[in-house]
């Protein structure tokens, strides 16, 4: 096996294929990305069981094919740190190295035959989805913050994808903070399933920037992506997800509307006096006037006012202000609003967007 191939063209795609090889060791070749060469084509696989990355090799001169894996960290750190320009491997069938070469180095890496890189098996459904890649990507970017991270309830570890009709959903909470972005899906076909945390987190670094088509299928235990250059599978998590429509609260409540960078900026500077454990902070209206402050166990406290429109006197909430910066962050608007129903009741936040659905649950301090 030996081809060469510009730096520029393998970068961010070894980084990616790194991201999903296992890190657990369990079993070496997992740790490994596989290299497929063949006369045209050149295809890497990384996978942890979970999830599997599949990625087509474009702009590379095959002098010779074949196959084998290697490494996935260290293959990754060392083409990261190479100089820009050609990179060439070649693998030597005696000592079963691949040796990487640069215009100022070479490197020999320990490799495990091709032939033992596991079968990610998936059922093929009939029905296939097309959607763009930015829609896609903004239905994650708009939900994934509150994904759960290790929690016991392994169902909350991920993002709930679910189409109706010709509304396609995606939604994600922790418990401490729901979001749901709506959207559109012209197809055929109803479908429901929870797509791990780490599908999520790695399909956001690798989805194409300009807007290309991508195809979906999905069935009972499996979700798969594939574009142009990429084919991403993952299992989906198995379990029921909570009804969150139940948590979006209705009715009259008291509303405030502010700045956003203003609120942010506010809440930057009285969290460095939350408690490290609460990190809790008090949004409380007088004469129009919003004050926030937050206090911790050495006594030490910090007070910031913001003009806001409406609250009355009635508006008295406390949040974690870490969760409330993290909502905050995912809204482009700069004039947003907070509705309060209670101060042990979920709040809502509204941005301009309609498809957007923000939840915050408060503190009680």
């Amino acid at each position: 096996m030996k081809f060469k191939i510009d730096k520029s063209e393998i970068i961010n795609e070894f980084q990616s294929l790194a991201a999903v090889a296992d890190k657990k060791q369990t079993l070496p070749i997992l740790s490994n990305i596989l290299i497929r060469c063949e006369a045209e084509s050149i295809r890497l696989l990384s996978t942890d069981l979970e999830v599997e990355l599949d990625v087509l090799l474009v702009g590379a001169n095959i002098e010779q094919p074949g196959e084998t894996t290697i490494p996935a960290k260290k293959a990754a750190d060392i083409i990261r740190e190479l100089p820009e320009g050609q990179v060439s491997f070649e693998l030597n069938e005696e000592s079963s190295k691949l040796t990487v070469r640069s215009s100022s180095g070479k490197y020999n890496l320990s490799t495990i035959p091709g032939s033992d890189f596991p079968d990610f098996d998936v059922v093929k459904s009939d029905t296939t989805h097309k959607i763009s890649s930015s829609k896609l990507f903004e239905l994650f970017q708009k939900t994934s913050f509150a994904m759960a991270n290790q929690d016991w309830r392994h169902y909350l570890n991920g993002c709930l994808f679910e189409k109706t009709e010709n509304s396609l959903n995606m939604v994600a909470t922790d418990a401490h903070r729901l979001s749901i972005y709506k959207s559109t899906l012209d197809s055929d076909g109803d479908f429901t399933g929870i797509i791990p945390r780490k599908t999520v987190v790695e399909l956001m670094k690798i989805l194409p920037k300009q807007d290309d088509d991508i195809e979906f299928y999905i069935n009972t235990n499996n979700i798969v992506f594939m574009s142009k250059k990429f084919t991403f599978k993952s299992k989906l998590i198995d379990g029921n997800y909570p009804n969150y429509n139940q948590v979006v609260p209705q009715g009259e409540g008291s509303k405030i509307t502010f700045n956003r960078k203003n609120m942010l900026d506010s809440l930057s500077r009285v969290s460095v006096l939350t408690s490290e454990k609460f990190k809790g902070v008090k949004l409380k209206t007088e004469s129009g006037v919003l004050d926030i402050s937050a206090h911790n166990p050495d006594q030490e406290s910090a007070e910031e006012k913001l003009d806001v429109v409406g609250g009355a006197d009635s508006f008295d909430i406390a949040f974690n202000v870490n969760y409330l910066k993290e909502v905050l962050g995912t809204v482009d608007e700069e004039e947003i609003s907070l509705i309060s129903f209670g101060s042990d009741k979920s709040a809502l936040v509204e941005s301009g967007d309609s498809n957007q659905v923000l939840v915050l649950m408060p503190l009680l301090l």
